[in-house]
């Protein structure tokens, strides 16, 4: 049972509950990346990585060479993280600590990455259109934004339905924002995604924190 007292998705048994084999039975790795096409990508940045479900699934989809930014706010997370690429030496990978906020802007140290991919996480933002917002500006203007997240449905596990957003609403809250959701998918009955690209009227220039 999941704590009531701290948001969901701090309470480190949800994050058991998404690296278990629990998990890969409603959340199927291996179908999810059958939608995810990132060979080409030189940068690629996991946000919201948890402990880390999808890094390795990530790196067999990416070039040898390309590199993967795993992107969290937890500290407790990130050690644990960070342990777990010195135990199995996963290489091309760095660990980045990002604060708490409703409009990510990632870090301008790290390189401009060609694809963010972020599974279970923009549900948990108070405006998960305004996430993708941050999140688009963040990457090259050819960027590609993959979201993965829970259907509007009940389901013993993981957060309570008030707290997901229907592929419906996430897709409006997408376009709201100018976005443009080039590719939907079904996982099954508990998960969805979407393959989301900056839309004509998109503008970046006004966000441009890098200059």
């Amino acid at each position: 049972m999941i704590s009531q007292e701290i948001d969901y998705y701090e309470d480190m048994k949800y994050q058991d509950f998404l690296l278990s084999s629990r998990r890969k039975i409603i959340c199927p790795p291996e179908k999810i990346m059958y939608y995810i096409e990132i060979k080409d990508a030189l940068n690629v940045a996991d946000f919201g990585m948890g402990k880390g479900f999808f890094t390795h699934y990530l790196k067999k989809k990416m070039d040898k060479d390309a590199h993967l930014w795993g992107i969290d706010y937890q500290q407790e997370i990130l050690d644990l993280v960070l342990k777990r690429k010195v135990e199995e030496n996963i290489q091309n990978f760095t660990v980045v600590h990002m604060d708490k906020t409703e409009h990510p802007l990632l870090p301008n140290w790290i390189p401009l990455p060609d694809v963010i991919f972020t599974a279970m996480c923009l549900s948990t933002f108070p405006d998960p259109g305004f996430a993708m917002d941050g999140l688009i500006r963040s990457m090259k203007p050819e960027g590609r934004l993959f979201v993965i997240d829970w259907a509007k449905v009940e389901f013993p596990e993981g957060p309570a339905i008030k707290d997901k957003i229907s592929f419906d609403k996430m897709k409006y809250l997408a376009e709201y924002h100018k976005l443009k959701v080039v590719n939907a998918f079904t996982v099954n009955e508990f998960v969805y995604g979407m393959e989301i690209i900056a839309g004509p009227d998109f503008k970046t220039q006004f966000y441009d924190y890098r200059e």
